[in-house]
């Protein structure tokens, strides 16, 4: 039996096995890891990762994968803007056609993890590296306001914000949406809690559909 941080050893020899190893480990100036103990500690004091958060909703999928669904009618790419894990990309990816690429934009400068943006970097690389591979996803790990400025693409099927969600940086968002021609503006946390993503929408003409906090301009 292997044991691990997470799986201790149970039979007495694997225990055994597991002491041996951290006084080994402890001869090399390293802490335990291996018996009962040392797990039970790492346990106890590991954080609890939940990377199922920050994700949309049941209903708002709805929506959006309709969207997606409309956007294949149209030339150019689906551009989401702030990607975190990379939930959200895998399933745009399971609605759009074959032929249409995501450009997955997003500089991991933030997570609610606690991860610096090189291991959210490498989250996201392991999570969409089938995605990747197949050329079906380009992520492009650059500050959204630089993407704006270089982008010189088709104008894109779909674009889907759900990045910074102060006024000034979603207004940035939309407007390049805008500007860029994209066929179908959509994007998330559209709600009291975001009061400058409401704010912005709102300005710009209100939500032609809203399904939870998900809209579409």
């Amino acid at each position: 039996m292997i044991s691990s941080p997470d799986t201790p050893a149970t039979e007495p020899s694997s225990r055994l096995i597991g002491y041996f190893r951290d006084a080994y480990r402890s001869i090399q100036g390293k802490p335990p890891k291996y018996s009962i103990s040392a797990v039970e500690r790492y346990r106890q004091n590991r954080p609890n990762y939940d990377f199922t958060a920050n994700t949309i909703s049941a209903v708002e999928w709805e929506l959006l994968s309709s969207l997606i669904g409309e956007s294949a009618q149209y030339e150019g790419p689906i551009v989401e803007v702030g990607v975190l894990a990379g939930r959200t990309t895998q399933r745009i990816a399971t609605a759009k056609t074959p032929e249409q690429k995501i450009l997955a934009v997003d500089n991991f400068c933030w997570n609610g993890w606690g991860f610096t943006p090189d291991e959210q970097w490498s989250l996201v690389n392991l999570s969409l590296g089938f995605l990747t591979a197949t050329g079906q996803v380009e992520i492009h790990r650059v500050d959204k306001n630089e993407f704006y400025e270089t982008y010189n693409g088709v104008a894109p099927a779909l674009v889907f914000v759900d990045a910074m969600h102060d006024y000034e940086e979603t207004k940035k968002d939309l407007l390049w949406a805008r500007r860029i021609g994209a066929k179908i503006i959509c994007g998330h946390d559209y709600s009291d809690e975001f009061p400058g993503v409401k704010q912005i929408v709102d300005e710009l003409g209100g939500p032609r559909l809203l399904a939870g906090t998900l809209f579409a301009l």
